[in-house]
């Protein structure tokens, strides 16, 4: 039985038992008359009646009231376990709140961190490119470098052409001079023979032409 049935119920009973009619015997006297008498004996019986009446539905409304205070016992005993079984579920929310909180905290120490690494990679981006900028700035001026040295290295290749037609040249001629040096030093060796034997032969006519002058002189 339900708290409003029960209150239903006692509701009822009050209203029974104020209007209830009472019929209150008179007291009896030796004077009273039989009809009197009788009168009260009737109002008696009805009186008893009626109480019987009201205390049947009294005891029912009673019996009522007791079952419902045993359903209700029963309804506080399962509140109560729910209750129970509700603080459980409450704590284990809170748990979970508190972990939650601590893992939205760790969250967001995380987050603090890797805006700091975020802020630092952001300077080592833009570091690198200047870097870029000044590393294209470098191999503009290397490939201007590269292309004045291949004009360069053209102008000495031509140059080295030319000195190896000069060096052609020169060793044709040096070759040209080694003949002619071989032919003049063989005509040099061939003429300081001739001046050998012409010095030789001249002195031998120095002495004859000598010994010829010693005798014209002597006569």
């Amino acid at each position: 039985m339900t708290a409003k049935n029960i209150f239903k119920t006692t509701l009822t009973l009050l209203l029974i038992l104020t209007a209830a009619t009472v019929l209150q015997a008179e007291p009896y006297k030796t004077s009273d008359s039989y009809e009197k008498i009788k009168t009260n004996f009737e109002n008696s019986k009805l009186n008893k009646i009626e109480y019987d009446k009201n205390l049947t539905t009294v005891n029912g409304n009673i019996s009522e009231i007791n079952k419902a205070k045993t359903s209700v016992s029963k309804q506080k005993e399962q509140v109560t376990a729910e209750i129970l079984k509700n603080n459980e579920s409450v704590k284990k929310v809170n748990q979970q709140e508190r972990e939650i909180t601590q893992l939205i905290s760790s969250e967001k120490e995380k987050l603090a961190s890797e805006a700091k690494q975020l802020e630092q990679l952001d300077r080592l981006i833009l570091q690198i490119k200047k870097n870029q900028d000044q590393r294209n700035i470098l191999i503009t001026e290397y490939q201007n470098q590269l292309a004045l040295n291949q004009e360069a290295k053209k102008s000495w290749k031509d140059r080295e052409t030319q000195l190896q037609a000069q060096q052609a040249k020169v060793t044709t001629l040096l070759r040209s001079l080694g003949t002619d040096e071989s032919s003049w030093k063989s005509k040099q060796k061939g003429y300081e023979i001739e001046i050998k034997r012409w010095i030789a032969e001249t002195e031998k006519q120095q002495k004859t032409f000598d010994t010829y002058q010693g005798l014209k002189d002597s006569k």
